[in-house]
């Protein structure tokens, strides 16, 4: 008897087994081969991958996660982090991070590849474990460990607006003399 990964509860309590050993032997097969998994996802994250692409169809994404090289750029705060290899980061990601992966590679029944981390150019970071993206095609990244990247600041981002305001102001005001 061979236990599938997908069986509910029901389907599970019907399923005869003739033998405790075989029973066992298949309960612990089945954890193996999802530690399988996951050991395969932190090795990706760790090696370099830079110029993969994910094997994933891109209308079955959520929308709200997905990220152009620009959007992300333009909600950080005035370009102080940086797209990098994911292989650069010494911290270790969460273990809620890679089973996120995994259930929503199995859910979308893709493999991603390219993994890149939003990390901060100067400084450290205070969040304990940086945004980890997934590299789509024509440019474009998925967000892995949280449903959307937290804007900056709105005081921050009104002064941004402002400061610029006034430079465009004052290089009109020069320009015409």
């Amino acid at each position: 008897m061979k236990v599938a990964r997908f069986y509910s509860e029901g389907e599970l309590s019907a399923i005869r087994v003739t033998n405790v050993e075989e029973t066992i032997f298949e309960v612990k097969n089945l954890f193996a081969c999802e530690q399988l998994i996951e050991e395969q996802i932190v090795s990706m994250i760790r090696q370099n991958n830079l110029g993969e692409l994910s094997e994933v169809d891109e209308l079955r994404l959520d929308f709200n996660r997905i990220y152009s090289k620009k959007a992300i750029q333009s909600k950080t705060r005035f370009g102080r982090y940086k797209l990098v290899d994911s292989c650069q980061f010494k911290g270790a990601f969460s273990v809620q991070t890679i089973l996120d992966i995994k259930n929503e590679q199995r859910y979308l029944s893709a493999k991603f590849n390219g993994y890149v981390v939003l990390s901060k150019r100067f400084g450290k970071e205070k969040r304990n474990e940086p945004y980890l993206f997934a590299s789509l095609k024509n440019g474009y990244f998925y967000l892995l460990n949280a449903e959307e990247i937290s804007s900056s600041n709105i005081v921050l981002n009104s002064f941004k607006k402002t400061f610029s305001w006034i430079q465009k102001k004052i290089f009109f005001k020069t320009s015409s003399k």
